[in-house]
């Protein structure tokens, strides 16, 4: 099979082994925290921030990709008639969303993702806390993006 490469998946850090499962896409070393992006070219370091929200629980640490901005609404129409003037109000200011980016279900996405959208919460960065262990990231950034967009249009 030409073309295919066997690589041992090391920390950048601390060069401890990983052992990611295969559709991981974003692990973090259990030994350092440092994290790692499995990608096409090889795996890549990415940066991973820690943020305590009232969905954490203990030393349990699920990843989110976290987009800020806003969105722009152009006409919104119901059955019960044009209502752009409220959509604009509720879209107006930049915002954080976030979109879970550990293994659900579409339905649980959904459930997640718009409870977020209408309640954003506030996230600070912190350090890693002592023995966290973060979830593999198994939605690529791009995927996330487009459950974004299926998250406002469901919102909406």
């Amino acid at each position: 099979m030409a073309g295919m490469t066997l690589i041992v998946v090391r920390c950048p850090a601390c060069g401890s082994t990983l052992t990611p499962g295969d559709d991981d896409l974003v692990v973090a070393c259990p030994q350092c925290g440092a994290a790692l992006q499995l990608a096409d070219e090889g795996p890549q370091p990415i940066e991973i921030q820690y943020a305590r929200t009232n969905l954490t629980t203990a030393n349990t640490w699920r990843p989110w990709w976290i987009f800020r901005g806003s969105v722009n609404l152009i006409k919104r129409e119901t059955q019960g008639g044009n209502r752009s003037d409220e959509a604009r109000q509720f879209w107006a200011q930049p915002r954080v969303m976030a979109v879970p980016a550990w293994d659900l279900s579409m339905a649980a996405v959904k459930q997640a993702g718009v409870q977020l959208l209408q309640r954003p919460p506030a996230l600070k960065a912190i350090p890693r806390p002592s023995g966290a262990r973060l979830t593999p990231a198994v939605v690529s950034a791009e995927d996330a993006r487009k459950m974004l967009e299926f998250l406002v249009l469901t919102l909406e």
